[in-house]
């Protein structure tokens, strides 16, 4: 399919917060973000963090006024509160990608010409956003840089495992990221976490990316997470060198509580309440 948008890398997930300040912080202490740029984006009123937890950035954001309805990034944060808003592919050419995007049928919204994003009802549910422009200062593009850097961090985190989202139409985002995008798909089978689902895991550039359909969407976990306002990013599951440290780390040092509820995967999760809203989850690796 030489027609489809290459994508070299999943360069970070944007984790919609109230609390700028707090969520950064969370993320170094809970699991040793390395935050290497803050800024302001004049044209969308908000503020962002930029950090890496081992091999994959995160970027907490913040509208700096959340009543101006006027601002794209303050109507959306209103809409589905503190979670994870979106995650970005990395293109080559971001108007090339826009175009190509659009004459597939996808609709776009707050393309600034080198970013844009593409809608969730064009993807199967998850909202993207696509850029050609390096991140300020981003130590991936610099000689030497890997997951290494979380070693020794008592959480233990070594590497993201996999972005985990939910879906209602998984037909659609299985056509879009393989389609429109270059991912190819890993495997399409069945799972009972946390609910009876098929799952499809499709590699995007550089990141695995789990697709769950539950077999009711109307009930359980997954049918209670499609029910509401969200942008299809259910929860980060990361792989640790050592479970048990970990637990001891975000429940006994920094009283985050921990549950088993809810998870897509084997391990367990920080209860999203304690994190901002976001699900993180980990799994022995």
């Amino acid at each position: 399919m030489p027609d489809r948008v290459q994508v070299s890398r999943i360069i970070h997930t944007i984790h919609a917060t109230t609390d700028i300040y707090g969520c950064r912080l969370l993320y170094q202490d809970a699991l040793g973000g390395l935050v290497f740029a803050e800024n302001y984006f004049p044209a969308e009123d908000r503020d962002c963090a930029l950090l890496y937890v081992t091999n994959h950035m995160v970027e907490p954001m913040a509208p700096r006024n959340s009543g101006d309805m006027t601002k794209p990034y303050a109507r959306m944060a209103a809409k589905i509160g503190q979670a994870f808003h979106s995650f970005e592919l990395k293109v080559a050419d971001g108007k090339a990608a826009s175009q190509a995007f659009r004459d597939a049928g996808a609709v776009t919204a707050s393309d600034y010409g080198t970013f844009f994003f593409v809608k969730p009802e064009s993807t199967g549910g998850v909202l993207l956003e696509v850029c050609e422009v390096p991140m300020p200062n981003d130590p991936y593009d610099r000689t030497g840089w890997g997951p290494e850097v979380g070693v020794g961090h008592a959480c233990s985190v070594v590497a993201l495992d996999h972005i985990a989202c939910v879906t209602a139409d998984i037909e659609r985002a299985i056509a879009f990221f393989t389609g429109s995008v270059d991912g190819s798909i890993v495997s399409d089978g069945r799972t009972t976490l946390p609910q009876p689902a098929r799952r499809v895991v499709i590699h995007v550039g550089d990141t695995d990316v789990a697709f769950l359909q539950p077999d009711d969407t109307a009930a359980g976990p997954l049918g209670a997470f499609l029910a509401r306002p969200q942008n299809g990013i259910y929860a980060l599951v990361w792989k640790v060198a050592d479970p048990a440290q970990a637990r001891r780390h975000f429940q006994d040092r920094l009283k985050l509580r921990l549950t088993g509820e809810g998870c897509v995967s084997d391990g367990f999760a920080i209860d999203p309440a304690d994190f901002f809203g976001g699900r993180h989850e980990f799994v022995a690796g």
